[in-house]
């Protein structure tokens, strides 16, 4: 398994980019949200679905470029059956996740303690239905998008050096850091939930149902903080 230079590129800037949204970009959306709060969330968004949306183009284009096989980054499918099997798994977490969310809304009791895990997030949680809209778009891009990266191109790049299950290991841990701009608290959190990614990706034989169950837990904590926020106001206005 031979890396060129551009495959150490891609690395070290799944290496970087975290920290630079930690240091950087994540401080300066929250500076915006407070000074432009109608449209900062929209402007965020819009840098997420873009930015990540070019860089797996490049990837891709140049995954091509290199006549590499797509099984490489999973992308080819071990065959019907697995796949058949990884998305009807996939399906039946999702609907789990629906009823889950149902529960919470229903129980008054619980809202509160769910505003209070999902605070480190409220940033990036929609508010408005113009910036509910846009984080579906951001759901999906996030669901294809790093799923490539991380479970895709990051596996197959350290499984050269540390064998398949290491590599699985500190795609998710990587993957944790990723999301450290939430808090430090979220990256163990975070890590386990992309293992869980891997390991559909691996039974199914493809990042397909990965994609999609990514993508679903991102549109699900939307849609989740949305509906709590907007239940937290309509509060708010009748006690007052």
């Amino acid at each position: 398994m031979n890396h060129s230079f551009v495959d150490h590129i891609f690395f070290a800037l799944l290496l970087v980019l975290p920290l630079i949204e930690w240091k950087w970009s994540w401080p300066r959306h929250l500076v915006n949200l407070a000074a432009h709060p109608e449209t900062a969330r929209l402007s965020f968004y819009r840098r997420i679905i873009i930015g990540e949306w070019i860089s797996t183009l490049i990837l891709l284009s140049f995954w091509t470029a290199r006549h590499r096989p797509w099984s490489r980054l999973s992308l080819a499918g071990d065959g019907p059956l697995p796949l058949a099997l990884g998305l009807g798994g996939v399906l039946l977490l999702i609907g789990l996740l629906w009823l889950q969310r149902r529960a919470l809304l229903s129980r008054p009791d619980r809202r509160a303690r769910v505003l209070k895990a999902l605070s480190s997030g409220e940033p990036l949680v929609p508010h408005t239905p113009s910036e509910r809209k846009l984080f579906w778009i951001v759901s999906v891009t996030a669901g294809a998008c790093e799923e490539i990266f991380f479970r895709g191109f990051l596996t197959w790049y350290l499984s050269a050096w540390i064998g398949p299950v290491g590599a699985v290991i500190a795609a998710s841990a990587l993957f944790g850091i990723g999301h450290i701009y939430l808090g430090v608290v979220q990256v163990p959190k975070t890590a386990f939930v992309g293992f869980i990614f891997a390991v559909v990706a691996a039974l199914s034989g493809s990042l397909f149902p990965a994609m999609l169950l990514h993508a679903a837990i991102d549109w699900n904590s939307g849609e989740l903080g949305f509906r709590l926020l907007g239940m937290k106001d309509r509060d708010c206005l009748l006690d007052g």
